[in-house]
């Protein structure tokens, strides 16, 4: 089953999200394959259009354990535009086949920057 959580950012501001994955019927820990990769996209709407693609250096995964962190730059947010999105998080190749894998989905809410550089 996929996790799901409601992230809200804002734009212009690094964002972390961690995110521990645990086997739903007893709540232990449950490992990411050493050779996991990840991937991440915010869109308007289901189908719709891509505000946000994750890149490889956006997920920080802690070899041989069950955490992932997500981190989007300031230089990331500021481009997503204010407003309210759907997105997932996918492992890729995991573990040492093909498979994908959606671990996270939720809504992302991105509340608008005030302050900008000069």
């Amino acid at each position: 089953m996929t996790a799901r959580y409601d992230w809200t950012i804002n734009q212009g501001e690094t964002s972390k999200l961690t995110y521990v994955r645990t086997l739903t019927s007893n709540g232990n820990p449950e490992n990411f394959a050493d050779s996991a990769t990840f991937r991440m996209q915010a869109k308007d709407k289901y189908g719709g259009t891509a505000v946000f693609t994750s890149e490889a250096a956006d997920f920080t995964h802690v070899n041989q354990s069950n955490q992932i962190i997500i981190t989007l730059s300031a230089g990331d947010t500021a481009d997503i535009p204010a407003g309210k999105y759907v997105y997932d998080v996918e492992a890729v190749n995991e573990p040492n086949t093909n498979e994908v894998t959606r671990i996270l989905e939720g809504s992302l809410i991105v509340k608008a920057e005030v302050t900008t550089s000069v």
